[in-house]
């Protein structure tokens, strides 16, 4: 089964958990409280929140991104909800023994097929993508178990893709194998109070600031160069929403949206009005990299 921090994600800090908590302990130790809040303001992979969610002294975990597909991967891991696994396992069965032969031409196999994937691999991933919307809507599955199910088609559809990590273009010249095989993601046990947002982060901690609430602890890692992330992983935001939209360029991206101040001239600014609102309701804010507003400048003059 997949952990949350099986997928290829730019800017992934699975590498840096401990580093990260050996700096938030310099200036403030947590080890002797009790019932601390964790706000993770940029969540990307997630693998942040739940390093601090499997610590006893953190009771509440705030998870903000605004990229549709992790929006999904957070609820299919985080959320709390109930699930039957043996449904889950079964649905899994029936996707393993998925034969392209039997699978109608689909929007995914269609665009993507012998690109971002095989041609076999695209017509299963298109059919298992419009069968999870068909579940839901005749509810054979609940929320629950359609974003478990849905994650699990990320994670792997990410472990096959004709790509070096992300979907800003795909491998050419290369002879593209039947590789897709249906896993499911391991969602996690946690018996704590876990926030979901898909927002906006300035938004978002003014919204908190006017609810006056109080968070011990807010991790900021936002963007830091002009790429955007929602055309970094357009590929697995139409996946995410399967509103099959035309597609454009080489890389068959979708028009633009979903853009993030952080990527764009209006990166200084964006990240004052931020911090001015989390200094109001955080008794600690953790910044990821000192070299920060040098890279927010060379995304102004680029």
């Amino acid at each position: 089964m997949f952990s949350l921090s099986n997928r290829r994600y730019t800017g992934a800090k699975t590498r840096l958990l401990d580093s990260i908590n050996e700096s938030i302990l310099k200036s403030f130790d947590y080890r002797e409280r009790k019932n601390l809040s964790f706000f993770d303001v940029f969540s990307g992979t997630g693998v942040v929140s739940e390093y601090f969610a499997k610590k006893k002294e953190f009771s509440k975990i705030i998870i903000n991104d605004f990229l549709h597909s992790n929006f999904i991967i957070y609820q299919g891991f985080f959320m709390q909800d109930s699930f039957d696994l043996k449904k889950l396992e079964s649905f899994k069965k029936e996707f393993i023994h998925l034969k392209p032969k039997d699978i109608q031409e689909n929007y995914y196999s269609k665009h993507f097929g012998a690109k971002f994937f095989s041609k076999n691999d695209s017509l299963i991933i298109g059919y298992v993508r419009d069968r999870l919307d068909y579940l839901l809507e005749q509810k054979a599955i609940n929320e629950k178990e359609f974003f478990i199910l849905l994650s699990s088609l990320f994670y792997s559809v990410d472990r096959v893709a004709n790509t070096v990590g992300h979907y800003d273009a795909y491998r050419k010249n290369v002879i593209l194998k039947d590789r897709f095989s249906y896993e499911l993601i391991s969602p996690l046990k946690l018996e704590k109070s876990i926030e979901i947002y898909k927002e906006d982060s300035n938004v978002l901690a003014q919204n908190l600031l006017k609810q006056k609430r109080q968070i011990d602890i807010a991790f900021i890692d936002p963007p830091y160069s002009s790429r955007q992330y929602s055309r970094f992983y357009h590929l697995l935001e139409n996946l995410a929403q399967n509103k099959k939209p035309e597609l454009y360029g080489v890389a068959l991206k979708p028009k633009p949206t979903n853009l993030s101040k952080y990527c764009k001239v209006e990166a200084k600014e964006a990240f004052k009005d931020l911090i001015e609102s989390l200094a109001k309701i955080c008794g600690v804010l953790v910044v990821t990299y000192i070299i920060l507003m040098v890279q927010m400048l060379e995304v102004m003059q680029g």
